[in-house]
């Protein structure tokens, strides 16, 4: 049976026109991606209105607030726009991945790279970030490498002639284990942060393989978490995702089928190789990076391998779309709350599966995500009985259910404030989704909530409230404290009415906690689209939603400050507070 799970989101092929190379190979991949142009998908719209609907971007005010740190010292440095791809590329004729998701500087990372014929092509390394609005800014190339075929895969043809890959019938995990095509060596002077590796064939095709910078001895004032966990589980690249199993000519998705564990030894499927950063996460990066703030960057994979990292840092801000956590990820980040970190959720459907993390079959630790999805109240189903999983008899604990399930029982309300819903309502034969306005609460405004412009019960239109929404629960476990800034009224997919909630509240150890409640929170903080988007950002900015993040960082960054450990041994400065904010409740 074909399905569409609750919290799914559907799949987006390329807007990308391939050439003709004048090779049977290359003319197959051409055709199978014309007709996937020109095929409607059972999955996620492409959300790209046509240019006249689109409004005029607006220039937003982004307030510095920490001028003199090294991201605004590192985004002073000349820029460019160079980092995006042509707008005729072949996103599929080359691609690529790299041995580990973030690495650190002076390591060394093994790049595996594929073409669809034999080509030289350049790697180009590209940080992201401001950079005057450019977006990027060049830090390496290299030159004269040759890609070879080691097999592909495209919407249209699936996968070809990858003799490498390791296919697992049980758990449907594939593992493309290429051979390494190059070695990048991370400069000592790269700053924290996310790497976009540009992959330029001779013939102007290109993708990139993304790589996130960190810093396991800063102390930033904030760290930012990029949900690479979600990314890959939606990635369909050999035709399986923790989704479904993806199939043609229909181009949707049997559930029923789907993968039960997923490799990062593999591309991500969409976004030109970046999974999902180019829909919702660059926004809020662009943002982090245009205010100045002190921050690094860290990601699921390291947070799992290292939570105590976050003790050294007063905000961890969670960019987009979080939705796959581990047990160690969830302990870790309520370990920092308690410590005085306060949380940032500029997103939705945040820890609402738990997975685990296994090493892949050469050894290589937590490049296999496993997530069974078994549910307590499926017990009838031989996809999702909880037996399904085999940790289920082991340690019930870590069963790779949603964390709100009895199996787990821990909410993610519990510390999140709210948590996921639904889906807005689809459009388009489900290829869009319906524009469902973002409303300020009534009554008195909040502190957050002064000098932003907003005031109560002002609606924002058109592009903040989507696709996937959170909202509160009365379950026993929701903060007693919990302030709401926004109750939107909303219809599901399945044409339930509901309301979309933007919260937040504070901790015992002092520390805040946010939820924005909506996946496309980044859309108000940029006003920028990236031509490789699986979705557009239709909003293009919003200067009291840029205003509200603001306050929200401040607030966050003249909280009660984490008590002294081992792991923070260096002070960290925050700016001086805003004479316009008054204390928070």
């Amino acid at each position: 049976m074909i399905a569409m799970l609750p919290e799914d989101q559907p799949i987006v092929p390329s807007r990308r026109w391939p050439g003709v190379r004048g090779t049977v190979a290359l003319l197959l991949l051409a055709v199978s991606l014309i007709v996937i142009m020109t095929t409607p998908l059972l999955g996620r719209p492409l959300l790209h209105p046509t240019p006249a609907a689109l409004p005029t971007p607006r220039p937003l005010a982004i307030p510095q607030l920490q001028s003199d740190s090294a991201v605004a010292r590192e985004n002073a440095l000349p820029g460019t726009a160079a980092w995006e791809l042509d707008p005729h590329a072949n996103e599929f004729f080359i691609q690529g991945y790299a041995d580990q998701v973030s690495a650190q500087p002076g390591d060394e990372i093994h790049l595996y790279v594929s073409a669809v014929t034999a080509i030289t092509y350049q790697i180009q390394v590209y940080r992201i970030g401001w950079y005057g609005g450019l977006g990027g800014r060049l830090l390496t190339t290299m030159d004269g490498l040759i890609a070879r075929p080691q097999g592909y895969w495209s919407y249209g043809t699936g996968l070809v002639g990858c003799a490498s890959c390791l296919i697992d019938p049980a758990t449907h995990l594939i593992d493309a284990r290429w051979q390494v095509s190059a070695t990048l060596a991370i400069g000592a002077d790269w700053v924290s942060g996310v790497y976009l590796i540009k992959l330029l064939a001779a013939n102007n095709d290109a993708s990139y393989i993304p790589l996130i910078i960190r810093d396991d001895a800063s102390s930033s004032a904030v760290v930012a978490n990029l949900p690479v966990d979600t990314w890959q589980a939606y990635s369909v690249w050999g035709d399986y995702s923790l989704y479904g199993h993806f199939i043609r000519p229909s181009y949707a998705l049997i559930g029923s089928q789907r993968a039960t564990k997923i490799s990062f030894n593999r591309p991500y499927d969409r976004g030109a190789g970046t999974g999902d950063f180019l829909s919702w996460d660059i926004h809020v990066v662009r943002w982090l990076e245009r205010s100045g703030l002190d921050v690094s960057y860290t990601t699921d994979v390291d947070l799992h391998e290292h939570p105590a990292t976050l003790l050294r840092h007063r905000v961890l801000v969670d960019i987009g779309h979080d939705e796959y956590w581990t047990m160690t990820m969830r302990d870790g980040i309520q370990a920092a709350l308690d410590h005085g970190v306060s949380l940032a959720f500029l997103g939705a459907d945040d820890a609402y599966w738990q997975a685990r993390m296994e090493p892949d079959a050469a050894g290589a630790p937590d490049r296999t995500l496993v997530c069974y999805k078994v549910e307590s109240a499926r017990i009838n189903d031989p996809t999702a009985r909880p037996e399904v999983d085999p940790m289920f008899h082991v340690n019930r604990l870590l069963t790779t259910a949603q964390f709100r399930d009895p199996i787990v029982n821990m909410p993610e309300n519990a510390l999140l404030g709210e948590m996921y819903s639904s889906i807005v309502e689809r459009t388009d034969g489900g290829r869009g989704y319906k524009s469902f306005d973002w409303v300020v609460s009534a009554g008195p405004p909040d502190a957050l909530l002064l000098g932003t412009g907003l005031s109560p019960g002002e609606h924002i239109k058109n592009g903040l409230l989507g696709y996937e929404y959170d909202r509160t629960f009365n379950n026993g476990v929701t903060p007693n404290d919990l302030v709401i800034l926004a109750a939107s009224p909303v219809t599901s997919y399945q044409g339930a009415k509901d309301v979309s909630y933007t919260s937040y509240y504070r901790a015992t150890s002092g520390a805040l906690v946010f939820d924005a409640g909506t996946v496309w929170w980044g859309w108000g903080l940029d006003d920028f689209t990236p031509p490789d988007a699986p979705q557009s950002n239709i909003l293009h900015g919003n200067q009291a939603i840029s205003n509200l993040t603001a306050n929200l960082m401040q607030a966050m960054l003249t909280a009660s400050p984490p008590p002294a450990i081992n792991a923070s041994p260096t002070p960290v400065e925050a700016p001086t507070p805003s004479p316009t904010l008054p204390p928070l409740p």
